[in-house]
């Protein structure tokens, strides 16, 4: 394991370009988040696409301007996406949520899709998402509210299903990392797609397992919530995480949060830890590179600001 870059502002996602450029972003959890999203270059962060987007305020918003960035993912087409959650520190709530899709061979905005607060209410905290490009569709979790939120990107239209499912919700009243007890709840937080884009698996914060579901379930409008809910299975008991990916091989790497640990699924089901450390403090989220390499942030949301060193991102040779 090896130290890739670090920062003294507080990242949680990052996105490796299939030119294996590699981004990050910093939600906007506290005044001082200077920038939103951002383009690692020589292990500097540079602001992405410009200054301009990463210059939001509340006295001065405007439109194309970051505001509370959770989440990136870069696709095999070389767009990168970005959630926006919409989430203002001062109210704790949200007008809405936008997805951004940029085209990375000229950094310029190509789509941008709004989820309403109507739609999505708010007190969401959309946290990650995967992209269907088979199905032209889009896969949210929510660790504010729970359920999986599902965007048309043909349409427009926004759905959420799931919302009171046990899958979706917190599943123990706490956890421990470094002698750290957290307690507040968050629901349905880590969130994939197999190779075959058939199975979205997911998983709650406060939870100890994974899930997955059939996509065309999901998608499926005429099923009943009660039908949909059955479609849910139990993939693995794993503990605690927060991202999850899959590699070429078909292998389910999570950030085992209470082990200060990277961990994965085989195929055949069974659970072992990849890497223990004690460097890796909250493990957020994760992207492969163009050789197989694995890379995630770590954000360090169990310390105190004060028990806090540098936000780090490693990476892992394979």
């Amino acid at each position: 394991m090896s130290t890739f870059a670090e920062s003294q502002q507080q990242w949680t996602g990052i996105a490796i370009s299939k030119k294996d450029r590699v981004f990050v972003n910093f939600p906007r959890w506290s005044q001082e988040t200077p920038v939103s999203v951002a383009e690692i270059i020589d292990g500097k962060t540079i602001p992405f696409p410009d200054l301009r987007w990463n210059s939001w305020t509340q006295n001065t918003a405007g439109n194309n301007q970051f505001i509370c960035v959770q989440s990136i993912y870069a696709d095999h087409t070389n767009l990168l996406w970005v959630l926006d959650t919409g989430y203002e520190l001062s109210t704790d709530t949200t007008k809405g949520a936008r997805l951004y899709c940029f085209d990375l061979s000229n950094n310029t905005l190509k789509h941008e899709y709004f989820l309403p607060a109507e739609k999505i209410t708010e007190k969401a905290y959309l946290n990650d998402f995967r992209i269907d490009h088979k199905n032209h569709a889009v896969y949210f979790t929510d660790s504010q509210v729970g359920g999986i939120v599902i965007l048309d990107l043909n349409t427009n239209e926004v759905r959420r299903v799931l919302a009171h499912h046990y899958s979706t919700l917190t599943e123990v009243d706490q956890i421990v990392i470094e002698g750290y007890e957290r307690k507040h709840p968050v629901h349905s937080d880590g969130i994939e797609l197999d190779a075959t884009g058939n199975y979205l698996y997911y998983c709650s914060l406060m939870g100890k397992n994974v899930y997955r579901i059939p996509v065309a379930s999901l998608l499926d409008k005429k099923i009943s919530e009660a039908m949909l809910e059955t479609k849910v299975e139990k993939y693995a008991q794993t503990g605690a995480n927060d991202g999850i990916i899959f590699n070429k091989k078909g292998e389910l790497f999570l950030s085992s949060l209470e082990k200060n640990a990277i961990s994965k699924i085989d195929k055949k089901g069974i659970f072992t830890e990849v890497i223990h450390n004690k460097d890796i403090k909250w493990p957020d989220s994760f992207a492969f590179d163009t050789h197989g390499n694995l890379y995630f942030t770590t954000s360090q949301i169990h310390l105190p600001k004060e028990k806090r060193s540098t936000y780090k991102i490693f990476k892992l040779k394979f």
